[in-house]
């Protein structure tokens, strides 16, 4: 939907607009959500460039509810058929790339569409669609995503065992000890991996740390080290600038003794981090779970075993789901890599072309493109940069699933960097860009010069460190 907002903002044509969705209603992913979900990144840099979603939520941090975030792309909506726009929602469709047509109740409509556009590629993994990435026999454990955790307060059951540590992992523990009261001794938290926490303290609401920012930070950290030049591609620079946040009081973990080895952007405050460490005595540090026998002792990748601390796991324990890992984008990741553009300029594949917060951002940037006629396809093409596959071109580099390594020339970041570079270049759009409410930097205050200056900082100390050309 943040496509189709600057679509039809930016472009000199009069447009006429299609959205097929599975889902029923607008709001993508929001549909899906477990119903206490919040969203964790500000509302003011969230949705679509025409609307403010800040304005919509009550919440003293800017955390629209899910029904906020619902409501909002249905007034959205209803705001472009009011202003007059041709845009046409079909819920509960499915659309046949090859054919041409979509399926709704049964029924196949052919489209002559001028432009598809494929937006299935930044589509979220949810707990609720995603299979468990660990083995179980269904009649003997009670496996449920978080959806299902309020109706568990009434079944029985007194015992849960977390699985994950993400966003919704942590979601998760604070629902059950806040919300449900479950005792400490009556979870199990399996960690896989330890993550660095975005702080959402104040003024984060208003102002938190992006990407451009964390690269600078890292590289001040990187100076201060005494790291000698080409040190930056190595697997120390992004800790050390993630070190450097936590001292500064941007970023938590969840023990002080376990170093993080992810980074996904899971937002909290300092209570809500205060909970989750004094939930440590159920924390299960085993690396990836394989298994959940039928006695409900757990078995992890590397053959190792836990026996949960109560008898009868099998019978008392909930296990919740929260290892769909959100930004692995599995609907396309199956699919061959393709570029955003096709070369006849009649197929849209909108992707991530810039990290955190850019959710909705790499939607609008995409639209923006596409209404400057006067670039070809392969133009637009060369302004949008894609991380290679794997997320990194180095064996070390981070995974889409957030995993922390080198800093090799096809990291997210620095392909992110890039792309800003380009951005800049592009005549127009730098003055966009800076009166755009998605983008990180007009979020956090920085006016155009001040962007392209800390651009320029942050590429000229990575070319000086030896990792950027």
């Amino acid at each position: 939907m943040s496509f189709v907002d600057s679509l039809l903002k930016h472009s000199p044509k009069k447009l006429s607009i299609l959205l097929v969705d599975k889902r029923a209603a607008p709001g993508g992913h929001w549909n899906d959500a477990y119903g206490f979900v919040t969203l964790h990144q500000p509302a003011r840099n969230y949705g679509v460039e025409s609307s403010k979603l800040e304005a919509a939520t009550a919440h003293p941090e800017l955390l629209a509810s899910r029904a906020e975030v619902l409501a909002y792309y249905k007034t959205v909506l209803e705001g472009w058929q009011a202003a007059g726009h041709d845009v046409r929602f079909v819920g509960g469709a499915s659309f046949d790339f090859e054919a041409g047509a979509y399926t709704a109740a049964d029924a196949t409509t052919e489209v002559a569409a001028g432009t598809v556009v494929d937006a299935r590629y930044t589509e979220n993994d949810l707990p609720l669609h995603t299979p468990p990435k660990f083995a179980f026999d269904a009649s003997k454990i009670d496996v449920v995503p978080p959806n299902e955790l309020p109706a568990r307060a009434e079944n029985g059951r007194s015992r849960y065992c977390v699985v994950g540590a993400g966003k919704t992992g942590q979601d998760a523990m604070l629902y059950l000890r806040e919300k449900m009261g479950v005792a400490v001794e009556s979870l199990a938290w399996v960690v896989p991996t330890d993550p660095w926490i975005t702080a959402r303290d104040p003024p984060a609401p208003q102002r938190q740390i992006t990407c451009m920012e964390f690269l600078a930070a890292a590289l001040d950290a990187h100076a201060a080290a005494g790291a000698p030049a080409g040190a930056a591609d190595d697997a120390a620079f992004l800790q050390r600038g993630f070190a450097s946040l936590e001292a500064a009081g941007k970023v938590y973990r969840l023990d002080g003794a376990a170093a993080p080895t992810k980074f996904m952007d899971a937002t909290l405050n300092g209570r809500e981090v205060g909970v989750l460490k004094a939930c440590a005595p159920s924390v299960v540090r085993r690396g990836r779970l394989a298994s959940i026998d039928g006695s409900g002792a757990l078995t992890f990748a590397d053959g190792s075993t836990y026996e949960l601390p109560w008898a009868d796991a099998a019978a008392t324990t909930t296990f919740v789901h929260c290892t769909a890992g959100a930004f692995d984008f599995g609907a396309s990741a199956a699919e061959a890599k393709r570029p955003i553009w096709s070369s006849d300029g009649k197929r849209i594949t909108v992707q991530e072309i810039f990290q955190f917060p850019g959710f909705c951002f790499n939607g609008a940037v995409i639209a923006w493109l596409e209404c400057q006629h006067a670039l070809a396809p392969d133009e637009k093409n060369a302004r949008c940069e894609q991380p290679p596959p794997g997320g990194g071109d180095a064996a070390a580099a981070p995974t889409p699933s957030g995993l922390l390594g080198a800093l090799g020339r096809g990291h997210p970041l620095l392909v992110s960097l890039r792309n800003l570079r380009r951005w800049y270049d592009t005549p127009g759009m730098g003055e966009w860009l800076h009166g755009l409410r998605l983008f990180s930097l007009t979020m956090n205050g920085y006016t155009l010069d001040e962007g392209k200056a800390l651009i320029a900082k942050v590429h000229d100390g990575l070319v000086a460190a030896g990792i950027e050309e």
